[in-house]
């Protein structure tokens, strides 16, 4: 049996809004979540990313760890580490990420490759675990259909030659059906390389601009087009029973109480994983 992380990302810095961290812990504390998965925009209150104190980071951060452990739960994935073809952006970036892994504790860094894969690229990757990796935690590559690693092969190419102990694969059923892949390439990803999966649903697509569908139009479990039962027989026939991340972004459901949406994630979520 899976158990349940909720993903705050609908509610990100990002996307220019008030992230509502504290509530969103105590909405999915409510719904029946156990983990929290926040992200560095919305720790560091900023849509253009961490700021440059370190003390206000840390104090976020620890806001949150304090947050979450009054309700029993945990800081299980924060997004987003962007490796590309900048040595000291990507450098820049694991070490703010680590000094919040430092807090927070969580097992994975949600990680996307935004540069082609080369041997540099690996190299880049690979001193960027190893400074995460200092707080304990191991990078997730999220393969996303619009960039160089656009599917769950090049996601385990990429993390089979970073190495599979600081490295592994996450698994989004977004970016499946709406990327490149197949069933024999969800396949091909064995379970040791798996480090958690990513779980939503999707309307049917109004344009063919993946990012905007992405980030404004996916929905709660059971309420989309995906054949989800297809795509959770598979994972589960690796022998999957890990952590599934509920990570449902749309535009509409932004401003949604945080209590009604953390809800609404879990039940539906519970009816593939529970």
């Amino acid at each position: 049996m899976a158990t349940l992380c909720f993903n705050a990302f609908n509610r990100s810095a990002w996307f220019g809004v008030e992230p509502a961290l504290q509530a969103q812990i105590d909405g999915a504390a409510a719904a029946g979540f156990t983990l929290f998965g926040p992200d560095v925009f919305s720790l560091a209150g900023a849509p253009d990313g961490p700021a440059a104190d370190p003390g206000a980071l840390a104090d976020a951060a620890g806001a949150v760890a304090s947050r979450l452990d009054g309700h029993g739960m945990r800081c299980y994935e924060i997004a987003a580490l962007m490796v590309g073809d900048d040595e000291t952006d990507a450098v820049t970036q694991a070490r703010t990420i680590a000094a919040l892994a430092q807090v927070l504790r969580p097992d994975w860094i949600l990680t996307n490759v935004v540069a082609p894969v080369d041997d540099p690229l690996v190299a880049r990757l690979s001193r960027c675990a190893d400074i995460v990796g200092e707080s304990g935690a191991r990078l997730a590559v999220e393969y996303l259909p619009w960039t160089p690693v656009a599917g769950a092969r090049a996601a385990l190419e990429v993390a089979t030659r970073t190495g599979l102990d600081r490295v592994k694969v996450l698994l989004d059923v977004w970016h499946h059906f709406r990327g490149p892949d197949t069933w024999d390439d969800l396949d091909a990803v064995p379970l040791d390389a798996v480090a958690y999966l990513q779980f939503s649903d999707a309307l049917p697509m109004a344009t063919d601009d993946l990012m905007a569908e992405t980030i404004g139009r996916r929905v709660f479990p059971g309420e989309g087009e995906f054949d989800l039962d297809g795509w959770c027989a598979h994972v589960r026939a690796k022998g999957f029973d890990g952590v599934v991340s509920v990570e449902v972004l749309n535009d509409g459901l932004r401003d949604l109480d945080p209590a009604e949406f953390a809800k609404r994630a879990f039940t539906a979520a519970s009816r593939y994983w529970k």
